[in-house]
């Protein structure tokens, strides 16, 4: 190509055809720019189509990172709602007796596991992740989905918010009651028959010691309340994030399982 035009110049300055000659040269400059500027053009696509791909893998690795984020939610918040179902029975299984006349128990060993329950607490850790780390870097645009963001932000805003009553408060109930249920006075000197499958300590013995103890009624009452309004909370958020996850799951089919 090149010894082509080479050759078409040779012969107009021969024949010495120089206006041709000048409108030739000019001719092949503007043929070399266009080239040029097309080549760039054609990069310049290149490179806004790898970053367009790029950008897009992020944001589905983002989606699919929330999308897993959420169902480790929810399989937390249905493991805490069914251990606080079980302390609320437990401690009303204990109100019952405290409360009764005589403070009868009638089954030492359902009696001893249901206190365990009811004095047991539990951590919910809240680790950073994905979600967090688009907030605050600014870059929750980056997922092209202003619904899907406003949801997000409301159940973490009240993820959080429950998460953090529930690790500090209710601590303090559960906390009072094991120390009230601590043996008030040496199990020695102390006469104790069966009845059928139940204990009688006549005595003021541990069992009946704290079953007395206002302070442990107290701690009883706060551990049922607690439980029952955190299972009410938990309850909501289970929801919120189920219904996250069904619409992730209907807007962002490629969403992996």
């Amino acid at each position: 190509m090149i010894k082509f035009f080479r050759s078409i110049r040779q012969n107009l300055l021969s024949e010495g055809k120089t206006g041709k000659y000048l409108k030739y040269a000019i001719g092949e400059i503007v043929l070399v720019m266009i080239g040029i500027l097309l080549a760039i053009q054609v990069n310049n696509w290149n490179d806004d189509r790898k970053s367009k791909i790029e950008t897009e893998t992020k944001r589905q690795s983002n989606l699919d990172e929330i999308y897993h984020d959420l169902k480790k939610d929810y399989i937390t918040l249905d493991n805490l709602i069914n251990h606080l179902k079980r302390q609320k029975e437990a401690s009303a299984y204990i109100l019952r007796i405290v409360e009764s006349e005589d403070k009868y128990v009638s089954d030492s060993l359902k009696f001893i596991e249901n206190q365990f329950i009811a004095s047991g607490s539990v951590t919910v850790d809240r680790t950073n992740n994905t979600w967090d780390n688009l907030n605050t870097s600014g870059q929750l645009l980056s997922l092209k989905d202003e619904k899907l963001n406003t949801k997000l932000f409301e159940y973490y805003t009240f993820y959080d918010s429950r998460i953090k009553n529930f690790n500090e408060l209710p601590k303090e109930a559960r906390l009072e009651f094991r120390m009230s249920t601590s043996p008030c006075d040496k199990l020695k000197n102390q006469e104790i028959r069966q009845e059928g499958t139940g204990l009688i300590f006549p005595n003021f013995n541990w069992f009946s010691c704290y079953l007395y103890l206002e302070e442990a009624f107290e701690s009883l009452v706060s551990i049922y309340i607690s439980s029952y309004y955190n299972i009410i909370w938990f309850e909501q958020l289970k929801t919120q994030a189920q219904s996250i996850i069904a619409y992730m799951e209907q807007s962002h089919y490629k969403l992996i399982e």
